[in-house]
């Protein structure tokens, strides 16, 4: 009576684990958004943050998607 090391079992599970490295994950739609923004020019991400304060960039991106956020929550 031989003994196999792998069983199909966890020859399974091992393929699956290795699978589980080249799948893609898409990620969330704000993150996404959050990418897109730095591109933008300040006084547009101003008029998206609805300020017309001068802040940095990356403030007025945080702004935005805090706001998102929020919006979400509250649906």
């Amino acid at each position: 009576m031989e003994l196999s090391l792998l069983s199909p079992n966890n020859m399974r599970q091992i393929l699956d684990i290795i699978g589980s490295l080249f799948v893609y994950r898409s990620p969330d739609p704000i993150d996404g958004y959050r990418r897109f923004l730095p591109g933008m020019t300040s006084k547009q991400l101003r008029r998206l943050a609805g300020t017309n304060s001068h802040y940095s960039k990356t403030i007025l991106i945080n702004m935005i998607v805090d706001e998102m956020k929020d919006s979400e929550r509250n649906t």
